[in-house]
């Protein structure tokens, strides 16, 4: 996995953000390369240790984002 931004990629992999093709080229790099798979370990261990949270927003703010969408268009000229 030639690329210069090699933790960002791992990142992205982590968080499911890859496409199917770099997915396995990541998992690829991981079991070919010791660095690459040092630094995936690390990251991994960080991203367990980090608390898992979700957002929902409440259903007014839903409402409020779906009537703003279909409120008419100003155009500035």
């Amino acid at each position: 996995m030639k690329h210069h931004s090699t933790s960002n990629v791992l990142v992205q992999y982590l968080y499911g953000e890859t496409s199917v093709l770099r997915k396995l080229e990541v998992e690829n790099a991981i079991q070919e390369d010791q660095s690459i798979n040092r630094s995936y370990e690390t990251l991994r261990k960080g991203y367990k240790l980090l608390p898992k949270v979700s957002f929902y927003p409440s259903d007014d703010v839903l409402d409020a984002v779906v009537n703003y969408s279909k409120r008419p268009v100003l155009n500035y000229n």
